[in-house]
């Protein structure tokens, strides 16, 4: 969920957590899904969970981060 009010934790949101995606994806390269998540999980907290699909649905969405099939793997663009 991209809007916020004012009972919302910046921590996680998805802008952050698109952030840290992009910071991961950027020093490890092609990554799986679970490792992401797996990171995301370890650094941000448990409750980064319900918005990680919608931060990476996000990073897709403005062409920044590419799905490859064979490797079954998210890499930057």
């Amino acid at each position: 969920m991209i809007k916020l009010d004012k009972h919302s934790n910046l921590d996680y949101s998805v802008i952050n957590i698109s952030a840290f995606l992009i910071k991961k994806l950027t020093y490890k390269g092609a990554t799986k899904y679970d490792a992401l998540l797996d990171d995301v999980l370890n650094e941000i907290g448990e409750r980064a969970s319900t918005n990680y699909p919608y931060a990476l649905n996000f990073l897709f969405l403005l062409n920044k981060v590419i799905y490859n099939e064979k490797t079954d793997t998210f890499e930057l663009k």
